[in-house]
């Protein structure tokens, strides 16, 4: 057994503190800052060049967030008085005598002057110290079917606080000073689909800039972060490409400090750190704006939080790779390749932003149209998770085939399940430049009476959107073992089924990730029939499963507190359940029926 040397140690603990006063030396004091003071800056306006611009200090703002100052300052130059504050200069350092004060971080908009809010380094720094005890994540006690009633607005991927966080660039009592945004370079995007989702960029902070995408890398560059370098925060690359871009204020070893504000406030982060080349900077009234493209990957974000991100270089992120076809109405087949980020929150927007975009740059946005969904998701040491769905909208059918992908992905990332590993996705879509829509409008059946073992003649009949009837026939067979009595036959679409089981006492809430990923591939689909055969009487529901006429023992046992939770009794008895087989139609009803089988 090797021993523990306290020398050893000490020398440590030596080599630590000595490093945390030479960091803190670097630093300005905030208690130092007064009026009048002047010093110089970092930022990039083109390329990779660092340049200097000047600034004086004009006050510090007290409590402008919980327990967060802020410095005033007046920036000049002959760029920055030509542009102003830009977006994408978060994240600038500022010096006095050639000490770090802090961050470029905010501005007040449509200001005659560049006029900045400083974040104070040492606020900066300090936040990224201490790490609290992690908890295992909490398990989300839901039905996977929810996601079939819940998820009808992009909203709905994204938490409550970001889903309406349109003012979220205020900073406390400082209300008209604004953080400034971060600029959301995109490439191989659609306008449209921009213009789609650029309010919910907005509400984040994210200013959207299209047609810009990544570049190769400067042979003569390094690919070294110093302070007043363009970094990025990538999201998505490949095909499509999505970075938010600011700038580098201190690296310490291998530790990179930038933004001086949060990019997202997401806490522990797993997100790809790139550097990027400054294309041009635009002046606008408004806020002036950096376009800036990514070149080479150097690190990854490890953390967001309310003072800015901090960033290691020489790791990697783990990224979700994608691969998307779309099989066009005009029988072509345009293929996408890309890799989107691991992360609970971003990921799942994330996806149905890129998948939207899949569609809408080949098949028409607005108009009648069907779309048919097949998506594969491989997760970690699980069978392969396969569902279908299919849309058909005559105004938006692209969002709902967008969200109807995504929304699978929402559900797993969220299930707070720790041993859930997602490593690819497949996705495929089909296009049919028509409406394919049919209504469950009656049922008709032969027989009121019936014996076990007897067959009743369905007669289904489905209205399409220009009033043709059409009429199906099907046969189904009484259980040969069921007892007299009414019996119930429900006949509908698999979404409409869903739906009601979700909030019926059938509902189902998994336990285990293994049962999360046999629930979400038992999903009913929408472009056929199901019929249920089923009694109001007690029963059981077992992982997910309902079991037929048990006897009163086994009943009173389930309902005891001594069985499983994956167990619970219910008043609603499924004999059989018949899925019929696809038709060219999205399908929407549902109607139930009664039979009275005699002895």
């Amino acid at each position: 057994m090797k021993s523990f040397s306290p020398g050893v140690a000490l020398v440590a603990c030596l080599f630590f503190v000595t490093g945390l006063l030479a960091q803190s030396s670097s630093f300005f004091p905030l208690e130092q800052v007064k009026p009048g003071l002047k010093g110089y800056g970092k930022t990039t306006f083109e390329g990779n060049q660092v340049e200097r611009f000047e600034f004086e200090i004009l006050g510090v703002l007290k409590n402008v967030g919980a327990k967060q100052d802020m410095i005033l300052a007046r920036l000049a130059g002959p760029k920055l008085d030509r542009t102003g504050v830009f977006a994408g200069m978060s994240g600038s350092p500022v010096y006095i005598d050639d000490k770090l004060v802090g961050a470029v971080a905010a501005a007040f908009p449509f200001s005659k002057e560049p006029i900045a809010g400083i974040t104070p380094i040492q606020q900066m720094v300090d936040i990224f110290k201490e790490r609290p005890a992690t908890s295992a994540p909490s398990v989300v006690h839901a039905d996977p079917r929810q996601w079939l009633k819940a998820s009808t607005h992009l909203a709905d991927l994204l938490p409550g606080s970001w889903a309406v966080a349109s003012t979220g660039n205020g900073l406390g009592n400082a209300s008209s000073l604004r953080r400034i945004a971060t600029p959301l370079n995109l490439s191989g995007f659609s306008p449209q689909v921009i213009e789609q989702f650029a309010p919910q960029f907005r509400a984040l902070g994210l200013e959207p800039v299209s047609g810009i995408g990544g570049m190769a890398a400067d042979p003569t560059d390094d690919g070294r972060l110093e302070p007043g370098s363009t970094v990025a925060v990538q999201l998505v690359r490949g095909d499509m490409d999505v970075s938010a871009t600011g700038t580098v204020t201190h690296v310490s070893g291998n530790s990179v400090y930038a933004f001086g504000h949060p990019f997202l406030s997401i806490g522990y982060t797993d997100l790809p750190m790139s550097k990027a080349a400054v294309i041009t900077v635009i002046p606008t009234l408004m806020v002036s704006m950096k376009v800036a493209a990514t070149t080479q990957s150097v690190g990854t974000i490890r953390q967001d939080r309310a003072t800015g991100i901090m960033g290691v270089t020489g790791e990697k992120s783990k990224m979700i790779p994608v691969h998307l076809k779309v099989n066009t109405s005009r029988n072509e087949i345009i293929e996408y390749d890309y890799e989107v980020v691991n992360d609970t929150f971003l990921t799942p927007f994330l996806m149905a932003f890129t998948v939207q975009n899949g569609i809408v740059a080949s098949e028409r946005a607005i108009g009648g149209q069907t779309l048919q969904l097949k998506c594969s998701i491989t997760v970690k040491d699980q069978p392969e998770i396969v569902f279908e769905n299919s849309v058909s909208d005559l105004a938006s059918s692209t969002t709902f085939a967008a969200l109807a992908a995504a929304s699978p992905v929402h559900f797993l990332l969220n299930s707070g399940f720790e041993n859930l590993v997602m490593e690819k996705m497949n996705i495929e879509i089909s296009a049919i430049e028509q409406t394919r829509e049919a209504i469950l409008e009656k049922v008709w059946h032969d027989k009121l009476e019936a014996r076990p073992g007897e067959e009743v003649n369905l007669t289904v009949f489905l209205r399409k959107p220009n009033g043709e009837l059409m009429a199906e026939k099907y046969p189904i067979k009484i259980p040969e073992d069921i007892a007299p009595g009414p019996l119930k036959l429900m006949v509908g679409d698999g979404t409409s089924f869903e739906k009601n089981d979700a909030d019926s006492e059938l509902e189902f809430v998994p336990t285990s990730l293994q049962q999360l990923v046999r629930a979400i591939n038992n999903l009913k689909k929408n472009d056929r029939l199901y019929i249920r055969l089923y009694r109001d009487q007690p029963g059981a529901l077992i992982g997910g499963e309902a079991l037929p006429d048990l006897p009163p023992s086994l009943l009173a046992l389930y309902r005891s507190e001594k069985t499983s939770g994956d167990v619970k009794t219910i008043n609603k008895v499924i004999y059989v359940e018949h899925e019929l087989s696809p038709t060219k139609f999205v399908l929407n009803g549902q109607k139930v029926i009664t039979i009275n089988i005699k002895s």
